[in-house]
């Protein structure tokens, strides 16, 4: 192999044990939705519905906010989908911190908890406009700060305040349908199947190049069905 390449390490182990946001960059929107959840988010209503029980714990209800939250800022709807960002893009794969959750629990987590997500995702919209920004992932917000110091302007505020918490209370509200009607029409399509699954020929391809490729520690015997001897 030419040394004008830059070297894949793909099979090297590291010397340290990364942290799942290491591969995350800071500024990254979903460090931002993570440190919501986290610090300025009351989950409690969610986390005293569970009670204790035998078998699996369930995900953890701040884990399932962030990541929902993060999906419907970024456009991304569909449980299904959300499951396969979960591990194949980095800031899904560091919000679950490398323990997905299925497509199912996504769902039916979402379902449980409707009423109670819908409106701490508007409280985070409320508090994303209120920190100046225009946009949250896909959600474009207006950036102006909520004024009430002023004594002469509070009623006018408070009715501005209230205008703005309505529509972004649609805005979550949009989410939760885009979210429905996309598990709703994948569901008649797949079933209880992810609808990415690889074809039966394709797993049997690969058992069969494995028994015959180099370094399989037996000699080709013909069985395998390979084109090449």
């Amino acid at each position: 192999m030419s040394k004008d390449f830059r070297p894949w390490k793909i099979d090297d182990a590291q010397l340290l044990p990364p942290s799942v946001q290491d591969y995350v960059p800071k500024a990254h929107l979903s460090r931002l939705i993570v440190a919501l959840v986290r610090e300025a988010l009351d989950l409690s209503g969610i986390v005293g519905s569970y009670r204790s029980a035998l078998g699996q714990p369930p995900f953890d209800p701040r884990m399932m906010t962030a990541l929902l939250l993060h999906a419907y800022a970024s456009g991304i709807y569909s449980s299904r989908r959300i499951a396969k960002a979960a591990v194949e893009r980095a800031d899904f794969m560091m919000i679950v911190a490398g323990d997905p959750p299925d497509f199912r629990t996504i769902s039916e987590f979402r379902r449980r908890h409707l009423k109670a997500l819908a409106a701490l995702f508007v409280q985070v919209l409320q508090l994303a406009e209120k920190a100046g920004l225009v946009k949250l992932g896909h959600v474009a917000l207006d950036g102006t700060k909520i004024k009430a110091n002023a004594s002469k302007h509070k009623a006018m505020s408070y009715e501005r305040m209230k205008k703005r918490e309505a529509e972004l209370a649609a805005e979550v509200g949009r989410w939760f349908e885009a979210a429905e009607a996309a598990d709703a029409q994948e569901d008649k399509l797949y079933g209880d199947r992810r609808g990415d699954e690889l074809p039966d020929w394709v797993a049997l391809h690969r058992q069969r190049f494995a028994h015959c490729s180099p370094g399989y520690n037996r000699p080709w015997s013909g069985e395998c069905g390979c084109p090449h001897r």
